[in-house]
C-alpha cells in the first residue's frame, strides 16, 4: 500500500512539474499586450484591424474598434498581433484629421478649453496614449486620450429677432409636430412677449 501513496505522490509532483513548465513556456513565446493599450489581428480578407485593447479575459480578446467606438469581442489571444507606434499614429491620425479638422472642439486637457482645430500638424505621444492637434491660435489641443476622443462643440443657430422670424420658426416646429399642443395660435402666443 506504501508503493500506491509513493506513486499518488510521484505523479502529483509529476503533474505539477510538467504544468509550470508548460506555464513558462507561455510566458515566454506569448507577446505582453498592455491592458488597457493596443492590438490589432488579421481576417479572413488580409486587412490591418487596430484596435484598443480594453481586457483579456482567458483567450477572448475585447476591445474598442475605431472609428466605430462599440465595444465588442475582437478575436481570440492566439490572434492577437502586436502594433508598433508608428501604426498607432497612422491609425488615430486618419480618424482624428477626419474628425476634428475645421471643428469646435472641447480640449481633454487645459481646462476643456474649447477652440477651432484649424491645422492638420498634430503629435501623438506613445507614453501617454493622447493626439494632440493646432487649433487656430497655434496652440495644442489634446483631442484623444487613451480611448476617449475629444467632444465636437457644434456651431449654435441664431434666435430670430423679429417677430416674424419668430412665427416663422414656431411654424416649422408646429409643423414638424414638436410642440405638445400643434394646434395653439402663434399670434396669441406671441402677445405675451415683448419682441421687436
Amino acid at each position: 500500500m506504501d508503493e500506491f501513496k509513493n506513486m499518488d505522490k510521484l505523479k502529483d509532483e509529476l503533474f505539477e512539474a510538467i504544468d509550470k513548465i508548460c506555464k513558462d513556456y507561455e510566458s515566454k513565446h506569448e507577446p505582453e499586450f498592455k491592458v488597457p493599450g493596443w492590438g490589432n489581428y488579421n481576417t479572413i480578407d488580409n486587412k490591418n484591424n487596430i484596435f484598443y485593447i480594453t481586457k483579456i479575459i482567458g483567450h477572448k480578446v475585447y476591445g474598442i474598434e475605431f472609428p466605430n467606438e462599440e465595444e465588442k469581442w475582437q478575436c481570440n489571444k492566439e490572434e492577437l498581433l502586436s502594433v508598433t507606434p508608428a501604426e498607432i499614429e497612422s491609425h488615430l491620425r486618419k480618424i482624428c484629421d477626419k474628425k476634428y479638422i475645421g471643428k469646435k472642439v472641447k480640449c481633454l486637457r487645459l481646462n476643456n478649453k474649447e477652440q477651432i482645430i484649424s491645422n492638420p500638424n498634430f503629435q501623438y505621444y506613445e507614453d501617454i496614449d493622447e493626439m494632440w492637434y493646432q487649433n487656430m491660435n497655434n496652440i495644442f489641443m489634446c483631442v484623444y486620450k487613451q480611448s476617449k476622443f475629444a467632444e465636437i462643440i457644434p456651431d449654435k443657430k441664431k434666435l430670430p429677432k423679429t417677430r416674424e422670424e419668430l412665427k416663422e420658426l414656431l411654424r416649422q416646429v408646429q409643423d414638424d409636430s414638436l410642440l405638445p399642443f400643434p394646434t395653439i395660435d402663434i399670434d396669441d402666443f406671441l402677445d405675451q412677449y415683448e419682441i421687436q
